[in-house]
């Protein structure tokens, strides 16, 4: 039976975490772990915690308030070595029992190449009552990840090869955990696995971080006001966080892409000559309208 170490970030979670802890430890046909890191809570989260880390595998730890993505790269970071596979988890949704056995059958137990799986997501209220499923693009490549992050955190599982890389280098920049794993690996030239099949309840509720409502459309608006703001070219930041950690890593054909970030054009015609490349572009017309804008803002 395979082991697997769910890695959780809390934060003010007792509204949902003990549902959510209950669908964790009843996945079937695998050996759960949890590890938590409480990113600072003030109600009962630690109580919660506390309470389930003496009947089941689970340990937990408190840290000063970093927010989701630094939180979980924490959690990366100390996550030990000794499991088949690791998977990231919201302190608010409900597992399907078969999510966790979906997830692993995708692997090739041969490969020992990083790999990374995620899937679609069924999206839902504080209720669980089913709104929607989400759709995710299957045909994922370096040049469309930069751009647009189609990997949900709490889909993720990936390999201890590509953990063993994800601990090599913390980025300072980074906008969530679930695009930096996904982009290290595929810019190393790792498998990423695509599951369409929801396994997963992604509850959406007035106190998400980050949830479905946020996303596509409305996520990059947001990134795009933020960086136009403080004057940040972000995926050049990405591109150069990615440089710096994996540089000698990373395939010949993604370095290029990447150097190619990072010495952005500044002159206009140049800019319309990566406007006119199909290199960035993603399936999805509003987020390649804002490509466009942040390539001629400065912004990209």
């Amino acid at each position: 039976m395979k082991k697997i170490l769910v890695l959780m970030s809390t934060y003010n979670g007792e509204a949902y975490l003990e549902e959510q802890l209950k669908t964790i430890f009843n996945q079937t046909g695998v050996k759960i772990s949890v590890l938590v890191r409480d990113d600072g809570s003030k109600d009962k989260t630690l109580e919660i915690l506390e309470n389930w880390s003496k009947s089941k595998e689970l340990n937990y730890y408190q840290g000063k308030n970093l927010k989701p993505a630094k939180s979980f790269m924490d959690l990366i970071m100390k996550a030990p070595l000794n499991y088949d596979y690791y998977a990231f988890s919201d302190q608010d949704d409900a597992w399907d029992t078969d999510k966790m056995k979906a997830a692993i059958s995708f692997f090739d137990f041969r490969d020992e190449k990083p790999s990374l799986y995620i899937s679609g997501t069924r999206i839902v209220d504080k209720d669980l009552n089913v709104l929607s499923n989400s759709k995710i693009y299957k045909n994922i490549t370096f040049e469309n990840e930069i751009i647009k992050n189609e990997a949900t955190g709490c889909t993720e599982v990936l390999n201890t090869s590509l953990l063993r890389k994800l601990k090599k280098y913390n980025p300072r920049y980074i906008k969530m955990h679930d695009s930096w794993v996904c982009r290290v690996c595929l810019a190393i030239g790792g498998n990423v696995y695509i599951d369409d099949v929801p396994h997963i309840s992604y509850r959406q509720h007035a106190n998400n971080v980050v949830g479905y409502r946020n996303s596509n459309f409305l996520k990059l608006k947001e990134q795009f006001v933020t960086a136009f703001k403080k004057n940040e070219r972000i995926r050049q930041l990405i591109a150069i966080e990615l440089l710096k950690g994996y540089k000698d890593e990373i395939t010949e054909k993604n370095l290029k892409i990447l150097n190619e970030l990072v010495n952005y054009p500044e002159n206009f015609n140049d800019k319309i000559k990566l406007l006119s490349s199909s290199k960035f572009k993603t399936p999805y017309k509003s987020i390649n309208l804002k490509m466009y804008l942040a390539i001629l803002l400065n912004k990209f």
